[in-house]
């Protein structure tokens, strides 16, 4: 799955492009799903929940039956908030970060595995996850640092409290998320490793992909 601030330069590249009109909501929406870390009493499942991907290995999740699962799930949370109230900019955020999420498991992830085999690192180890964790903080900080947002994202963030994804993510756990998110990455302190795929040129095109890739994709849901 793309990193946080990832996840916000592809909601910066892609709101003007889907026609977004609230677009603090369309930002929030981008983060929502990962915002489950801030959950009292966390463990991984949850966060497999917030995602669609319940019961779906991370090193299985391009097999064509688990793929038609995640589609699926994907059209009923699409079908159930993204065309029926008036967050709906907040919920096709949410619905962007799933889509963005699958372009880089096809993309950028599978570059990483590949890398990670080169020391002996299989998907399926517990030490790939310590490998994807250093590429992802790595990217993100570089991202936050270089990227040329065209709206502050901490601000936009910050405009947005108040709002909630219902059955999913609460209002608090989203902004405790952002405090988490400018913290780490938008405070001038980060200190994360240097990842060896996620370099500013493969992530930029990467973004490039998602704005390519996400209005097509998102059109099949809506």
């Amino acid at each position: 799955m793309a990193g946080v601030v990832i996840h916000l330069a592809a909601a910066d590249a892609t709101y003007d492009m889907l026609g977004i009109k609230r677009l603090p909501l369309y930002y929030a929406g981008n983060i929502a799903p990962d915002c489950i870390h801030e959950r009292k009493n966390y463990v991984r499942e949850m966060k497999k929940y917030t995602h669609m991907r319940s019961g779906i290995p991370d090193w299985d999740f391009l097999s064509p039956e688990n793929l038609n699962l995640f589609h699926s799930r994907l059209k009923d949370f699409a079908d159930a908030y993204c065309n029926k109230n008036e967050e709906r900019d907040l919920y096709k955020g949410y619905l962007v970060h799933l889509i963005t999420d699958e372009i880089f498991i096809k993309t950028i992830r599978e570059k990483c595995a590949a890398e990670a085999m080169k020391y002996g690192i299989s998907q399926k180890d517990k030490e790939f996850f310590g490998f994807m964790m250093r590429e992802l903080n790595g990217g993100d900080a570089i991202m936050a640092k270089r990227y040329p947002f065209k709206n502050d994202p901490v601000n936009m963030l910050k405009q947005s409290f108040g709002c909630r994804i219902k059955d999913y993510i609460s209002g608090i756990e989203i902004i405790n998320g952002t405090k988490w998110i400018t913290e780490n990455y938008f405070s001038g302190f980060s200190d994360f490793e240097s990842p060896l795929i996620m370099k500013y040129e493969n992530i930029i095109s990467f973004i490039n992909l998602c704005c390519s890739e996400i209005p097509k994709i998102l059109n099949m849901y809506l």
